[in-house]
């Protein structure tokens, strides 16, 4: 899905807009790095002598020394720029061209599918001071001014943004915004800018039309967030103290999933529309409301009230798509219309939905559940939490990786499957398309050259503890029977078709125990559950997703939410045994995440917010820092839980620029382990 067609645009970085001055110490910057790695080079080599390592030495301290001047010079030249800073002609070659999915964005402007289009480009931050003028001021190329558009939390990750035609996006803002804009959102108050950056970034995202939308048949309800009463971890973000308490937990079950009938869509799909990102589950619900009917006569269970207070007949008024308040991530910004009275003139959706029509916004889908699912791979997170697993055991987990690479040789149902050959894969290259039709190209010398390459990164891989598993990456689904009892019933507290402790997933429907996993794998994050197929339940949960209860704190445990996340189904047995004796005694981690604060839209507050997340939002450092307690002889969970609880707070404020203040976490970690 949405993987066929690509366009293709200019990626550059901050380089690529100096001016003379700034362009003549980059030169003498780069031909110093050059020569220092040079150096460096030479120094580490064992038949280098004593005497030229030292002169090596010493070069590269006075290197460093012209490097910090030269820097020192730079940023001089970047405070005194106060032109429009203009992008230099010769950064405008083949080299320099990317290719990227056809997205909403992409269609709304009409880039022709194959082409080189100037129309946005992305830009790679290596000097704050040129991005700031960038973000504030835009750039000036080939007589068309370029604005800062937007960074998704991937773009932030790799320290990108994008920039767009200031005219591109003056003529089709409206239809990008659906009809939103700026000053409004200010007059509101404000939002938090990297949340409004990241969802303006959803039009961006790889998609394919969804052609048979209707925003008439849609609706926005409110989420099903229930108390959940369980054992948990309670970990005091002031002291970093860690409490074992008995406790009631907030969850919202359907954070980023909706509801769509079977009829319209018989997959588990990800969908994109202006402001609203999430999943979509077929459900019944239909047959659920004449159920409920049938039982009670004389009742009416398909009246709903949507976010904004307006009752709708979900029979009646054909509705085949329910959204949740969740998935709607800018609901606020488009508030009721009352009278002088406070009667309620025009409804927010209402408002939304003809904003849609009128600026022809865009439906689409960016990731439906497979047709056939291939067995995935462990990683080496998901191993290294099992600290009493023995040789024995561990060669049993091996066996099946094992087996794999010695059959690559001489097994041709395991060549096919190495170099893709299956029926899971659905973008087949034109070699693989040759394989398949006429399997004796394996003899070829070229797939013999490939498939010693495949079994050495096997072997590699293999060693890093990427192994092979019974296990399937599938969709994490909610109980969306709960959600209808919630919806339709009126049952706050609704029951359900499964139990505390109890999936339904029918990849594995022979199959009792399932251990489901989720990355990043940080602290015992195994959820071994007892997977429940039957008649009843597969009537209403009709998908091959990972069902959970709403009785369960499951989604603590994977620390996942329902818009798209998948988990790692396993189902081998002795995977799941070794799992299940070393989550004794470990219960959820449970900590306060508290919400960011919002602020005013301006070109400042921009540049302000993915500075901060570029600065802020590395959790790389954290997640190593785990792997090394893990392996490490004295092995401490209280250290680990303190540093996953930072981890997770670490993604948080880079989504939001939310970081609390707090005690420094290694003396906590000191005090709280020694």
């Amino acid at each position: 899905m949405a993987l066929k067609n690509q366009i293709h645009i200019y990626n550059l970085d901050t380089s690529a807009f100096y001016n003379e001055q700034e362009q003549k110490i980059h030169r003498m910057m780069s031909r110093n790095y050059s020569f220092r790695s040079k150096l460096k080079e030479i120094q580490n080599k064992k038949k280098t002598s004593e005497e030229i390592k030292n002169k090596c030495g010493r070069y590269i301290t006075n290197i460093n020394k012209r490097l910090r001047q030269y820097k020192h010079k730079l940023t001089n030249e970047f405070d005194n720029n106060f032109d429009v800073r203009i992008l230099n002609e010769r950064y405008i070659k083949p080299s320099n061209v990317i290719s990227v999915f056809e997205s909403s964005l992409t269609r709304t402007i009409g880039i022709t599918t194959g082409f080189v289009s100037l129309d946005f480009m992305v830009i790679r931050t290596y000097f704050f001071q040129v991005l700031k003028d960038l973000v504030c001021d835009g750039f000036m190329y080939n007589g068309e001014k370029y604005i800062f558009f937007t960074a998704s939390a991937g773009q932030i990750r790799t320290k990108k943004c994008v920039f767009i035609k200031e005219s591109i996006w003056q003529a089709h803002k409206n239809t990008l915004m659906c009809g939103l804009t700026e000053e409004h959102i200010n007059s509101l108050g404000g939002v938090n800018i990297n949340k409004y950056l990241a969802y303006l970034a959803l039009c961006n995202s790889a998609t394919d039309v969804w052609e048979d939308f209707d925003i008439d048949k849609a609706i926005v309800v409110d989420d099903m967030e229930t108390l959940v009463n369980e054992t948990v971890d309670l970990i005091n973000d002031s002291d970093y103290s860690i409490t074992r308490t008995q406790m009631d937990v907030p969850i919202n079950h359907t954070d980023g999933c909706g509801m769509i009938l079977p009829g319209k869509c018989k997959k588990n799909r990800m969908v994109r529309l202006p402001w609203m990102k999430g999943l979509l589950s077929p459900k019944p619900f239909d047959k659920f409301i004449e159920k409920a009917n049938y039982n009670n006569p004389g009742e009416n269970y398909g009246l709903v009230t949507d976010i904004y207070g307006k009752q709708w007949d979900v029979l009646k008024d054909g509705i085949e798509v329910i959204f949740t308040k969740s998935q709607f991530k800018m609901h606020k910004f488009y508030a009721n219309i009352t009278d002088v009275d406070g009667q309620i003139i025009k409804y927010g959706w209402d408002i939304y939905k003809e904003n849609f029509k009128k600026y022809s916004c865009e439906a689409g889908y960016c990731n439906e559940e497979e047709d056939v699912f291939n067995n995935a791979k462990l990683g080496y997170q998901m191993l290294q939490t099992l600290t009493d697993i023995t040789d024995g055991e561990l060669e049993r987990l091996c066996r099946r990786t094992v087996r794999h690479i010695q059959n690559i040789g001489y097994d041709r149902t395991t060549m096919l499957k190495v170099l893709g050959v299956t029926k899971g894969n659905t973008q087949k290259n034109y070699l693989q398309q040759a394989i398949e039709i006429y399997p004796e190209l394996l003899n070829d010398t070229y797939c013999h050259t490939i498939l010693k390459q495949v079994k050495r990164s096997l072997v590699k891989e293999g060693r890093a503890g990427k192994i092979d598993i019974n296990g399937k990456y599938t969709f994490i689904i909610p109980d969306l029977y709960a959600f209808c009892e919630y919806l339709f019933l009126g049952e706050q507290n609704p029951n359900g078709l499964l139990k505390n402790k109890e999936v339904f997933c029918k990849l594995y429907k022979d199959v009792e125990r399932l251990d489901c996993l989720r990355s990043p794998h940080l602290y015992r994050e195994h959820a071994i559950r007892n997977n429940v197929v039957d008649d009843q339940k597969s009537k209403w949960f009709i998908t091959n997703g990972l069902y959970t209860s709403c009785h369960d704190l499951i989604s603590k445990i994977l620390q996942f939410d329902v818009d798209g996340d998948t988990s790692l189904v396993v189902a081998d047995r002795d995977f799941v045994d070794i799992a299940q004796r070393n989550m004794k005694d470990v219960v959820p981690l449970y900590y306060n995440m508290k919400k960011a604060e919002v602020e005013l839209i301006s070109s400042r507050s921009k540049y302000k917010g993915i500075i901060t997340a570029y600065k802020g939002g590395n959790i790389g450092i954290i997640s190593n820092n785990i792997t090394k307690v893990w392996n490490s002889n004295d092995i401490n969970l209280d250290c680990i839980k303190l540093l996953c609880m930072e981890n997770n707070f670490t993604i948080d404020f880079a989504k939001t620029l939310y970081k609390p203040e707090r005690p420094n976490l290694i003396l906590c970690i000191n005090k709280t382990v020694y």
